[in-house]
């Protein structure tokens, strides 16, 4: 599993102050390799090149959170979906 953020400007080489998510990239699809499970485009642009980490990593880089939606359906995608919904059913539970 890959995982991208967007934001350092070509100029400064900093990320930028507005990006704050990781990106699970999308390996299938209609644009395999180019866009996150959420659907941000995963592709270079002007002043903002995409950074990808391959693999993943385990915890994001500092100043950064995973994209909840790309989480989500990837772990849907991965079939732990239901197995985090009991989890979180059973810690309501409590």
């Amino acid at each position: 599993m890959r995982a991208f953020y967007r934001g350092y400007s070509a100029q400064t080489g900093r990320r930028a102050a507005q990006v704050r998510r990781l990106h699970i990239m999308r390996e299938d699809g209609p644009m395999p390799g180019r866009q996150g499970e959420c659907g941000m485009h995963g592709h270079d642009v002007t002043h903002s090149p995409t950074v990808i980490l391959d693999p993943a990593p385990t915890t994001p880089p500092a100043g950064l959170t995973w994209c909840p939606k790309c989480v989500g359906l990837a772990a849907a995608r991965t079939g732990l979906l239901d197995q985090w919904a009991a989890q979180l059913a059973a810690e309501a539970a409590r």
